[in-house]
This record gives structure tokens, C-alpha cells and sequence, in this order.
């Protein structure tokens, strides 16, 4: 049976520190966007199918229920409880923790905001490394004191944590967002009843097994003036957040992600396998493009040349024999000179190709004469071919051998996509050597 999504939401706080803002008005009503903090989080979690939410209240608890009261009803429940004291964000929890009952739990301080819609953090947790209790969404801070700071190993496990402290421990900042299933909460019950804070208290017994998910959106921890006077200045600012550096960034990372299916991946390995081939029988290979696809070509030989023979398991071996077209700036303005930069590739192909020898192409368009030119003398000599394309693959992906295109409409991705590729082949094949050399 699938487990049910359930979240706690922690609202009760007095936003002290946000007087005479919060007088009238609980904190977690205070709006960003034009819409109160509580609001953002209910439509995030809805928008991700969870099932039920518990509200904690405390100070003008009242407002909280009039608000929850007056909100459009959805198919997920939302149960409002009052403490009578504020127990700590551990001590709601564990008064609560029967709530969780097979599900998969968040925990969220409702007092922060982003526009991370917490789908990838959700993603990440389902696939935490073993022996990690739960999963913490973790930000960039520039105040790293007026933060929890967090260490990760290279598996972003937290391996160390430290609680708005004015020493430097770096700026990778617990953003108080928790994932979490029936494992934690079994930990959870053991506790002894004087546990009622969870960055001080529960985090440090589970430093090693904390999965650290970072965000690349804003996030704004709205306790002061300051933070909250960012926040609406980010939001009254035209579209910040679709131009500010950390969306970008996010959208050009899962762009490029994206690149990667199942049948690029097939004639990736394709590609992989005839260069060990290659190097097994001591096969020639040759790159070619032009303006950063050349420097490309350049980059990439130097790892199969050096890098896929020495690095790796034992034993250490010669490379493979690879020339990249390219590389030689006398050799490139004499046969564009004399016989045109459309031929600065096919003519060496016809010097230096052999039958079984392998050419890859590296262009963005695939409709460049000289790479063109290039294939087709390949083709005339017998070469295996292969080319990374973008864009509509030109004429390069019909005559290729192993046309390895990604339609996608950007120059600088396209040629991500070839250092990437020509980086997964190197350290396959470093992980993959022939046992014997036909040198």
C-alpha cells in the first residue's frame, strides 16, 4: 500500500522579534508575494499530493483558525492543534508522532520562505543513502551566525553541525525542512522527555546520518525586519526569481540533466565500447570541431591520450592513440589557405584515416562544411564514425555512424554535453582496460 504524505507544519511561535508587525498578527500570517507565509506552504504541499497536514498554534491561535476556516477546502485534510504552552519544534513533534503512523512525514518551520517547490528535495529523500535517518533541505546563507551550519561529506552526509555560532564552519545552512519515515520517528519515541528543540537537541545525535538535499532557490528566513524586508523586496522586484542567479541555475542544471535518456545513453555506451575497442587494437582516433567544439576536441584527446590508461584500477597503460584535428594551428591555416577551411578536416582524414580507425565529430548544429566533409571522407576510408550533436543534427547526424544528438536549442549545452560525454567514456574506460594491447 502506498504510504501516505503527512506533514507538520510549525506555526505557534511569537515572532518577537518582527513587534509591532506581529502584535495583530501571528508570524506565520505575515504575507510574502501577497500571500501569507502559512498559505505558501499549504499550496506547496497540496501541490504535491500530501494528504493531511497538523497545524501547531499558540499565539493568536485564533487568527490561525479564522484563516484555516475561511481557506478553500481541498483533498487535503488540515488539523489545527493548540498548545498550551509552546512545546519546542522536537517536543511538537513527539506529542504528535502517532500522527505519522505509516506515512512518509515533512517538518516545516512555516517562518521561512522560497520558491523551491520541494518536488527535488522530496526525490532526493526517497533515495537517501543508507543508514540516514532523514533527509534536510539545506541553503547558501550569507549570515552564516544567524543560521544552523552544516558539514557534508562528499555524499552530502552531515558529518558536523553548529548552531548559529560566530566562527567560521563555511555558509551551507539547515533550512528546518525534514523528511522522514517510521525509522526516525522509532528513534523519535526513545527520546527522553526533556528533548524539545530539534537543531539543538535531536540533530546533534544524528550527526552521519542526515542526508543534506541543497536548494539553488532564495531562501529567507523571515525572523527579522531585515530577512522580511528582503523578501518583499525580492518579490515586488519585476520577475526576480525567474532571473535571479539561483533559478538559473537551477533550470540550466535540469536542462541538462534532461539530456540524458535511456537511448542517448545507449549510443553513449556505444561510443564507449568502440573506443575500448579502439584502444585494444591499437586503432587510431580523431576529434574534430570548431570555435569551443574544438577546444572540446583538444580537452578530450588529452584525457584519452593520458588519463583513461593511467587513472583507474591497475595496471597502469598507454592510452589510446588519439589526434585531435584541431590542435595544430600550422597544419589548420595551411589547408585553410590552400585548400579551404572547408577541407582543414578531410584532408587529414585522407593523410592519416585508416580503415577501423574511429572519428568523432563535435558541433552544435552539425551543419558545418568542414565536419561535414570530415564524415564524409570517414565514410569514403572506412572510419567508424561518431558525432555529438545539437540543435536539429544537421547533416552530420545522417552521415554519422553513431549520431549521438540532443535536440536541444543551446550552444553552451550542447557543449556541456561534449566534455560530459567525452568524460564518462574516459573514466569508463579507465575503469574498463583491455587486458592486452595490439600496439
Amino acid at each position: 500500500m502506498k504510504k501516505k504524505l503527512k506533514a507538520i507544519l510549525l506555526s505557534a511561535g511569537f515572532g518577537t522579534r518582527l513587534r509591532p508587525l506581529t502584535e495583530n498578527t501571528p508570524k506565520c500570517l505575515i504575507k510574502v508575494r501577497g500571500k501569507p507565509l502559512l498559505e505558501i506552504w499549504l499550496s506547496k504541499l497540496e501541490k504535491l499530493g500530501f494528504d493531511e497536514v497538523l497545524i501547531n498554534t499558540h499565539y493568536l491561535s485564533e487568527k490561525v483558525e479564522e484563516f484555516i476556516s475561511l481557506r478553500e477546502k481541498t483533498k487535503m485534510k488540515i488539523i489545527l492543534t493548540y498548545e498550551n504552552e509552546i512545546l519546542g519544534t522536537a517536543g511538537t513533534l513527539k506529542r504528535n508522532i502517532s500522527f505519522f503512523d505509516n506515512s512518509m512525514g515533512l517538518l516545516v518551520h512555516v517562518d521561512n520562505y522560497t520558491e523551491d517547490d520541494l518536488s527535488s528535495f522530496l526525490n532526493s529523500h526517497k533515495s537517501k543513502p543508507d543508514g540516514c535517518l532523514i533527509s534536510m533541505l539545506t541553503f547558501q546563507t550569507d549570515k552564516p551566525s544567524t543560521c544552523g551550519i552544516v558539514n557534508v561529506n562528499k555524499e552530502n552526509i552531515v558529518e558536523a553541525f553548529y548552531e548559529k555560532e560566530e566562527a567560521n564552519y563555511g555558509n551551507l545552512a539547515n533550512g528546518a525542512v525534514y523528511a522522514f519515515e517510521q525509522e526516525f520517528l522509532d528513534f523519535v519515541k526513545k527520546l527522553p522527555s526533556s528533548v524539545n528543540d530539534f537543531s539543538t537537541q535531536i540533530i546533534p545525535k544524528l550527526i552521519g546520518k542526515i542526508y543534506a538535499c541543497k536548494t539553488f532557490y532564495e531562501y529567507i528566513d523571515i525572523g527579522s525586519y531585515s530577512s522580511l524586508i528582503k523578501a518583499l523586496m525580492i518579490s515586488d522586484k519585476n520577475n526576480y526569481f525567474e532571473n535571479s542567479f539561483s533559478t538559473f541555475v537551477n533550470v540550466y542544471l535540469n536542462r541538462l540533466n534532461k539530456c540524458f535518456d535511456g537511448p542517448t545513453l545507449e549510443k553513449i555506451e556505444f561510443l564507449a565500447v568502440s573506443l575500448r575497442n579502439a584502444w585494444k587494437n591499437g586503432n587510431q582516433v580523431f576529434l574534430c570541431g570548431n570555435g569551443g567544439s574544438a577546444g572540446n576536441a583538444i580537452h578530450i584527446a588529452n584525457d584519452f591520450i593520458y588519463g583513461a590508461g593511467a587513472c583507474g584500477g591497475m595496471p597502469v597503460l598507454p592510452g589510446l592513440r588519439v589526434e585531435a584535428l584541431t590542435a595544430n594551428p600550422a597544419v589548420m591555416s595551411c589547408l585553410a589557405n590552400d585548400t579551404g577551411f572547408e577541407n582543414v578536416f578531410s584532408h587529414q582524414i585522407e593523410v592519416k584515416g585508416k580503415q577501423d580507425d574511429i572519428l568523432i565529430v563535435l558541433s552544435g548544429s552539425g551543419n558545418s562544411p568542414n565536419v561535414v566533409n570530415a564524415l564524409k571522407k570517414a565514410r569514403d576510408k572506412r572510419l567508424i564514425s561518431h558525432s555529438i550533436l545539437a540543435f536539429n543534427g544537421g547533416l552530420c547526424k545522417e552521415l554519422s555512424d553513431n549520431p549521438i544528438h540532443v535536440p536541444i536549442d543551446d550552444m553552451q549545452i550542447a557543449e556541456d554535453l561534449q566534455l560530459i560525454i567525452g568524460h564518462l567514456c574516459m573514466q569508463w574506460l579507465s575503469s574498463n582496460k583491455p587486458s592486452k594491447l595490439f600496439i
